[in-house]
């Protein structure tokens, strides 16, 4: 059942996305530092979404990566902790009296 939901979504966003860039055909001049270029307006708002999801993810997967480090030093920090605590129980406790 979800994967019909998940396909039947796509089918509406595609179907979406496709009339969007059926009415938007018309050219937008682009100007940047070494010249300018004239693409349909759907096409830069595909771009303008794709970057946007390729930063984005950037920015999780550089997260992630920070907590996979930290994760990884707080791991070892515990399995020096039960060793030492491993060790400290099997030394025999001294009676003073």
């Amino acid at each position: 059942m979800r994967r019909v939901i998940t396909i039947a979504i796509f089918i509406i966003i595609f179907s979406i996305g496709a009339a969007f860039s059926a009415i938007n055909l018309n050219p937008i001049t682009i100007n940047y530092y070494l010249g300018s270029v004239a693409i349909p307006l759907s096409i830069m708002v595909i771009l303008s979404l794709v970057a946007g999801i390729i930063i984005g993810a950037l920015a999780i997967y550089i997260t992630s990566l920070r907590l996979r480090y930290e994760n990884s030093r707080l791991q070892k920090k515990l399995f020096l902790s039960e060793q030492e605590v491993n060790s400290l129980r099997i030394l025999p406790i001294k009676d003073i009296h």
